[in-house]
């Protein structure tokens, strides 16, 4: 840890993106663990969508500049799923993703807070998780996350709109 608002796992456990609950009223999370200590972030199903997409084609157009050792190959994909109990640290506004050439480690980031572009603030409030990984640990993460998300509501063959589980009123049908 940097600060008491910046916590940094630089030898991660485990990293997952997903979802715990049914259908309709599920909750996303990011979560990480390193050496015993959880940490879970709040966040929305599109921003484990768009993880999930971003960080395998992030994970693809790094294989060309620096192609993955034996250690980063891992397969079958290192089990990634959101644990209970999954109480968040706080609700995630941006979520960025980069590589540690250095390290050898993929750099997910998470922040409470940022400034907007005429915010007076130089410096982002709030809470930053930084989650050094492996490229065989956020592959999982991305695959299991993107699972997560289509694990959700089917859509009506009407309308489109997501079906309830107990019922579906369609606007087609009024």
């Amino acid at each position: 840890m940097s600060d008491d608002k910046t916590i940094e796992f630089e030898e991660t456990d485990s990293l997952a993106a997903g979802a715990i609950g049914r259908p309709g009223e599920r909750v996303f999370y990011v979560q990480a663990e390193q050496r015993g200590m959880k940490i879970t972030i709040l966040v929305e199903k599109q921003q484990v969508a768009m993880l999930a997409a971003e960080s395998g084609a992030f994970l693809d157009r790094l294989a060309d500049e620096f192609p993955e050792g034996g250690n980063d190959t891992a397969w079958p994909l290192p089990r990634s799923i959101v644990e209970e109990p999954a109480v968040p640290l706080f609700r995630a506004r941006t979520i960025g993703i980069g590589y540690e050439p250095d390290r050898q480690r993929v750099l997910i980031e998470l922040q409470e807070n940022f400034p907007d572009e005429d915010d007076e603030l130089e410096e982002p409030e709030g809470f930053i998780v930084r989650i050094y990984a492996t490229r065989a640990q956020v592959r999982a993460m991305s695959v299991f996350g993107a699972a997560a998300v289509g694990q959700g509501r089917p859509p009506c063959p009407l309308c489109t709109f997501p079906m309830d589980l107990d019922s579906h009123i369609c606007p087609r049908w009024n």
